[in-house]
């Protein structure tokens, strides 16, 4: 009977020993990264002005010229004139606001 129950306590023993290891609690996981920053709409403009304005004339063409912005806007919307429905309205807005910023009059 000794033997019976020493068995027993090992048993019982090793669950509860089992238990406990498999009750740890993990470790927290890492928080979300930061979500990116917004891009600049200075730098989304310029992005666009050399994406879409670029295929016909360079950077260099907008950076002799100081106008200001009214002025900016009469000159994209000709050009968005010249081939319809590649410069959308809302590019046409940002490419504005980042040749009236850099390249407005002083």
């Amino acid at each position: 009977m000794r033997v019976r129950d020493g068995i027993s306590v090992v048993v019982v023993m090793l669950f509860v020993v089992l238990a406990l290891g498999c009750s740890k609690s993990e470790p927290p996981k890492p928080a979300a990264p930061p979500p990116a920053p917004a891009v600049s709409a200075a730098v989304e403009g310029k992005a666009l002005f050399e994406q879409k304005c670029g295929v016909c004339h360079g950077l260099d063409r907008a950076t002799v010229r100081h106008e200001s912005k009214e002025k900016w806007a009469e000159i994209v919307k000709s050009m968005q004139g010249k081939k319809a429905d590649f410069i959308s309205d809302a590019e046409a807005t940002k490419i504005v606001e980042f040749l009236a910023a850099e390249h407005g009059k002083k």
